[in-house]
């Protein structure tokens, strides 16, 4: 069987040509402009799936730069802070020391008493810095001041019921506070219902662990550890598994916050802690409580009591020790920082080798392609113009 060729035909198969011919120049001149061997998914469908991995890993090891510098920044201005702490310290041991002597009088301790009573203003500041709009001394309650200008009792702040609680009803914290530390205590219901069908865990921590379940809601009243109680008065809808209320609790003292340590992931299954909380570095937490001290100073200084004043020189050495050992744990975590970000470095020059090696074209082997496909291109479009050009008189000669 003859199959005639039309010149239809011929005009279609030319186009085709010319058509595939000039997608391969064109993705040829793409690659001469980006430099790049793969720009999108038909170029190379399994080393475009590398080169997405390879990107992946770039995209973590910048939030990981990110995270080391924020955390960078967090811990120099706590290092600036706590050393201007230890320069107070000094300053206050020598009143203390001047002031202890035979010969001070009543008139100079007075005055002394004032400039204590101002150094402990400064240290207030100090303690209730911010890093942005964070207190850095507050552990993870970093909206809250982390330390009051006096003396508090142990209290119980009212419970706090989580946002998409079922319960409707009223929560009412009872009792007298006896631990030694700040704690957010959180109560969750496992099972829902009526208070005599619902049951509970407890967390000392926030919400970090959880205790045993418990189901001994029926009066209404759980009891909390130190001392602490709920009563939990029925609404118009019962509790339902998964309502959350928190409760905060705070120790005799100045300090509002709470000793969680703040983390930030800096690689795969790293993290560090940049944070020094306010307990550990001004509070008896970490020996001594320094906002005491300072006010036992300035009273035993108005009280023109010697003996008061020099029993105060020891203690304000070991809270010089106390912030000198908070700096210390500043430039230690500031040093394994500085470790992690040339490891992020590192690991981040081997990716982007590897992306190189994976996308980058050779340009040599690309401007040979593109002269060959010129000709190419030139060629289909000559012949497609001949073609094209045809007349009934070149079917009639």
């Amino acid at each position: 069987m003859v199959m005639r060729v039309t010149e239809n035909m011929k005009l279609n198969t030319s186009m085709a040509s010319l058509n595939n011919v000039q997608g391969q120049y064109n993705s040829i001149l793409e690659k001469m402009s980006s430099q790049k061997r793969i720009n999108k998914l038909s170029d190379d469908p399994i080393g475009m799936t590398v080169l997405l991995g390879h990107r992946q890993v770039e995209a973590s090891l910048e939030q990981y730069q990110k995270n080391v510098d924020a955390g960078n920044g967090w811990l120099a201005l706590t290092e600036t802070k706590l050393k201007s702490v230890g320069d107070l310290l000094t300053n206050a041991s020598e009143i203390a020391i001047q002031q202890g002597t035979a010969t001070a009088s009543a008139e100079s301790r007075s005055i002394m008493a004032e400039n204590v009573r101002q150094l402990k203003e400064e240290m207030l500041s100090l303690a209730n810095s911010k890093y942005g709009n964070r207190y850095l001394f507050s552990g993870s309650r970093m909206d809250t001041d982390p330390f009051s200008s006096s003396f508090a009792a142990a209290r119980v702040d009212d419970p706090v019921a989580a946002p998409g609680n079922a319960f409707n009803g009223s929560v009412a914290s009872g009792g007298t506070y006896s631990g030694t530390t700040n704690k957010t205590y959180a109560v969750r219901i496992v099972t829902g219902g009526a208070l005599t069908a619902a049951t509970y865990q407890v967390s000392s921590d926030g919400g970090k662990t959880w205790g045993a379940e418990k189901d001994d809601l029926d009066s209404g009243t759980i009891t909390l550890p130190d001392g602490i109680t709920l009563t939990f008065i029925p609404g118009t809808v019962p509790m339902a598994a998964g309502d959350l209320f928190y409760v905060h609790a705070y120790a005799d003292g100045y300090y509002n916050g709470n000793d969680d340590d703040l983390t930030v992931d800096i690689g795969a299954n790293a993290s560090i802690s940049y944070n020094i909380n306010g307990a550990d570095a001004f509070t008896a937490s970490g020996g001594v409580d320094i906002f005491k001290i300072f006010d036992d100073l300035t009273t035993a200084l108005e009280s023109n009591d010697q003996q008061g004043i020099l029993a105060q020189l020891d203690k304000l050495e070991a809270a010089r020790q106390q912030v000198s050992l908070a700096v210390s744990k500043v430039g230690a975590r500031m040093n394994r920082l500085e470790i992690a970000a040339n490891n992020i470095k590192d690991l981040g020059l081997q990716v982007a080798a590897l992306k190189s090696e994976t996308e980058d074209a050779d340009i040599t082997e690309l401007a040979t392609d593109l002269a060959t496909k010129e000709l190419a291109l030139q060629a289909s479009y000559a012949i497609a113009a001949k073609i094209g050009a045809n007349t009934i008189l070149d079917f009639i000669r």
